[in-house]
Formats: structure tokens, sequence, C-alpha cells
């Protein structure tokens, strides 16, 4: 039986849905649901089960009830995470299962006295580990806990390590220099907050790379946390704060009414292996960013293999330039809150099973309409799919009233569909100008490679009868070919480049002018056809572990 379809990876599966939904709708009695523990701790696990099996949340209850049946004891984690066989997870059914009645093991003094010697052990192991941290200045390591202050510079003649969540101050800034390694402790992150900022200037030839301080060979998504930025820029939430925080730590808060606040500076750097459970809700981005203004440089960034989202951001009006995000086990790109920024050149490779959308992209939870809007503008993007048929994977998701502007997009190999506008708000921000698509390119999408749209009858309508087969054609070359020179993509070699013959080359929307926007990029995708070295080369890379 493949780990795909193992009794375990469904098991994990329905873990991770239930967690999900107790992120997403909550439940009386359930503030958050750490997946980690639920997959390691066989009595959290059981203990959340049974209170789900009875929970007045429906889709908990039922999600707990499935659980009941298929629950194991022992810890669940090796490696990635299990994924299912693709189904588009908006006509899913859920399955039924029966109580499992086989009674929990009972400890034995032999288990009792096994536990103490552990325990022993690890004190021992806690103590070296101490003794470590006090010699790590002298062996080129430096341990960084707690809040910064003043003005902070981090060498590239060491290795930092975060230890916990790190706090940029206010009024505080933080130089990170060229060539520079920052390694991520389990439950450790850096957070910039809001009236501080960041100077991460890496070049292509010496990036800045965050990663786990896991040995290479044994990291793993979800090892860390995550960078996260938050600002003073505008956001379409009162009080917007990321969660996980207590209440009353204003550190946590972002967002404002400058549009043109500063985050500070995040070029030619590489995010690795990041996503630990540290912000309820909120929990799992490589990169995170909260309320940031045009002032913030977000350029030559890549982040790789995050347990959620590869980035996510919320509000604000920051662009993106020069982006690469690989193998994010959710959504690679997502936002909401009223994000208007602008994004040109970006790059996003979903590994096979693992992640849902390229993009997903909402207004706001619960209130759509609100203002500012959701409404980012993007050219020269490619949105590429390995469409292994291991899980129902969409290019982009358009919900909860977002606009957007997408052109000169090449979308190719995913599993699903190629882009499902939902809510009827959403569909109105086309008339309202605020939705619109150009110059799109779509190849090889579905079991056939020509499945390109889903068809949403009866119960699957999620859109008030918008077909956006006949609305996005209009916008689109279906079907064509976009010649990638490497046929099948690599995980730890991928080739994004197309050759000089492609057909994203034709058809391409006019550019806009500004100092922002590269206006001889008159081609589709975030490649232009035919180039020798791609603006990847050399400041990238995709360790498997």
């Amino acid at each position: 039986m493949s780990d795909v379809t193992s009794p375990r990876a469904k098991l994990v599966e329905m873990l991770w849905q239930l967690k999900k939904t107790y992120d997403k709708q909550g439940d009386k009695g359930v503030r958050y649901v750490h997946f980690n523990t639920l997959l390691n701790d066989p009595a959290y696990r059981k203990e959340l089960i049974e209170q789900a099996a009875v929970s007045t949340n429906p889709d908990i209850r039922q999600l707990g009830i499935g659980l009941l049946g298929i629950n194991t004891g022992g810890a669940l984690t090796h490696g990635r995470h299990d994924r299912p066989a693709v189904i588009n997870p908006d006509i899913a059914e859920t399955v039924g299962y029966k109580s499992n009645s086989e009674k929990p093991p009972q400890r034995s003094m032999r288990n009792v006295v096994l536990a103490i010697a552990v325990l022993i052990l690890l004190g021992a192991i806690g103590a070296a580990i101490f003794s470590k941290d006090i010699s790590r200045a002298m062996s080129g390591t430096q341990l960084v806990s707690g809040s910064l202050r003043g003005e902070q510079l981090w060498t590239n003649d060491k290795v930092w390590v975060l230890d916990g969540i790190v706090y940029v101050e206010a009024g505080a800034r933080l130089v990170i220099e060229p060539g520079t390694t920052v390694q991520g402790r389990s439950g450790s992150a850096l957070l910039v907050t809001r009236d501080a900022s960041i100077m991460a200037r890496g070049t292509a030839q010496a990036p800045i790379v965050f990663t786990s301080s896991v040995p290479a060979g044994k990291r793993q998504a979800g090892d860390w946390g995550g960078v996260v930025l938050l600002g003073n820029a505008p956001v379409n939430t009162a009080d917007a704060q990321i969660e996980g925080l207590d209440a009353g730590d204003t550190r946590g808060m972002f967002g404002g009414a400058d549009p043109r606040d500063n985050c500070g500076v995040l070029e030619y750097v590489r995010i690795e292996f990041a996503g630990f459970e540290v912000y309820a809700n909120n929990e799992l981005n490589g990169l995170t960013l909260g309320g940031c203004g045009s002032k913030t440089i977000v350029r030559n960034v890549q982040v790789h293999r995050a347990l959620d989202d590869g980035i996510e951001i919320f509000g604000g009006n920051v662009d993106l330039r020069h982006i690469l995000i690989t193998g994010a086990a959710d959504d690679s790109l997502d936002w909401d809150m009223g994000w208007t920024g602008r994004v040109q050149f970006l790059q996003i490779q979903q590994y096979a099973g693992i992640g849902d959308n390229a993009f997903e992209a909402d207004n706001r939870e619960g209130a759509y309409q609100v203002e500012p809007v959701s409404e980012p503008t993007l050219y020269n993007v490619t949105l590429l799919s390995m469409n292994s048929l291991e899980k129902y994977q969409r290019a982009m998701t358009l919900r909860r009233g977002t606009g957007g502007h997408f052109n000169n997009v090449v979308i190719a190999g995913f599993s699903g569909e190629s882009i499902d506008i939902k809510d009827r708000e959403t569909v109105a921000r086309i008339d309202e100008g605020k939705l619109s698509f150009g110059g799109l390119m779509i190849a090889n999408i579905g079991a056939d490679g020509n499945r390109f749209f889903a068809s949403e009858l009866a119960d699957q309508d999620d859109d008030g009868g918008f077909d956006e087969a006949s609305y996005i054609s209009r916008f689109a070359s279906l079907g064509v070919n976009p010649q990638f020179l490497k046929v099948t993509q690599s995980e730890s070699q991928p080739d994004f480049r197309v050759a000089a013959s492609s057909p994203a080359k034709d058809n391409a929307v006019a550019v806009p002018q500004g100092e922002f926007w590269d206006e001889a990029a008159n081609y589709r995708g975030a490649m232009r056809p035919g180039v020798s070295a791609s603006w990847t080369d050399g400041w990238t890379d995709f360790p498997v572990n």
C-alpha cells in the first residue's frame, strides 16, 4: 500500500483538517490546536478527538466522529505530512468510521522505570546544551533571545541562533550583513514589530539565509517559525494583531494610516524550513507581512519548504519583486485584510502532493465588503505545479470579496483547476473594475491536461452562477505549451526557463510605466523566453532536508 493511501496518511490528513477547521471556525473550550503536539502526543490527540466528536460545531463534530475510528497510539511524525489522493475539497464527501473499542494500553512498572531513566538522560542532555550555549561565542555561534533594542548588527562571521520568539522592539533597527546565516530553533521566530525595522540586504553572491538549526540532512518544514514584519500601513481590520500573543501585548499589533510605512529591507534572502506553530491562524508561514507600506523593500526573496503558506500578506501595500516560492505545504502566496501592493517577477513551484493553492486571496473573512479592498496588481508571474495527481491543487482561489489584477501569467501543471472565483462579492469586483485578467497562458491542467475550469452545478455553485471558463477564456491562451526547457520539473534542481520559441513572448499585456515596473518585460510568465541565465541563479537553493 502506498504511503499516500495508507491508514496512517488518512489519519494525519484528517487531523490536519481538524486543526484547520478549529483555526478557521473556532469552538468553545478549544482556543488553539497545536498540530505538532497532536501528531506526537497520543493522549492530547485522543482527548481532542473525543472533544471534537461531541462539538456543537457540525464540521468539527463530523471530523471528530470520523477520527474516533481511525486514531492510533504513538507518534505520527516521520518527515513530511502525508497527503491523500487528489479530490476537489469543495465537493468532497465525508466518510463515516466505526468507533474503535480497543482499550488503551496499561502502564507497567517497567515503563515507569524507563520514563525515569529518560528524564535523567534528558537532564544530562540539557546540562550539556547549556554548557554549549556558554561557549557559543567562542565557537562562532551566537545565541539570540528576547528583545532587541537600539541598533543591532549581525555579522557574517557568526551563525546567529534564534531561541524563542526574538522581538525587534519599537524604535530598534536590526542590520544583517550579506552572507550571514540565521538559524531558528524549534519554537523560535524573528518578529520585527511595528515602528521597528530590519535591514537584511544580501547580494546574489552572498545571500542572507534564515534556516533551521537542525543539521542539514535532517531538516524539515516546520522546524522553526519564520520571519514576521509588522508595520503601520492601512489594513481593513480594526486593532489587527498577530494571534498567539497575549491580548495585551501590543508587539503583535499592526496596521495604521501610513501607506508609505517602512518595515525595512529583505533583499537576496532565503527563508527555509519555517512554519513552526508560533501564532494561531498565522503560525505556519515562511514570511509574514502585516501592514507593511510602500517604502518596505522585498525583492529577490526565496521561501522554501514552509509548513503552511510560503508568504502571507495582511493588508498594507508592500510591493514584491523577483520572488520565488518553492514547496509550500499549504498556499504559496496568501493575502487578505486589504493588501494593495504590486508584484512583478514571481515564480511559484508547488511540489507533488504538497500544498493547496498557488494563490489564496481574500478581502476579509466574515466582512467581504470592508475597505480598503484587497486589490494587488501583478505582472510576469508563473504558477507551476508538478501535478502528480496526489492532491487537488489550484493555481488561484479568489474569494471573500478580493480584487486583483492578474497580467502576463503562465499557469501550468495543476491537478485541480486553474482559477476558481468564489462568492458573489468577488464576482462583483469585475464590474467594479477591481478584478481583471490579461495575457494569461494556461496549460496541462487536470488529469487529462485540458480541464482548465471546474463545473459548478447545483450545490457546487459558490459564485452565483458565474462561469469562469466563459469569462476568463477571453483573456487566456488555453492548452498552449509554454515550452519549459525541462519537461519534467525537479524539486532539487528546477529550471524555470522557457525556450526562445515559447508562445510566452506573444500576446503579453503592456507593463505599466513607473519606477517600480520593468517595462521591457513584454512577455508572459516570470522568465524572459530564451534567456541563458535566469534571475533565480546563484542566490537560491532547493535542499530536500
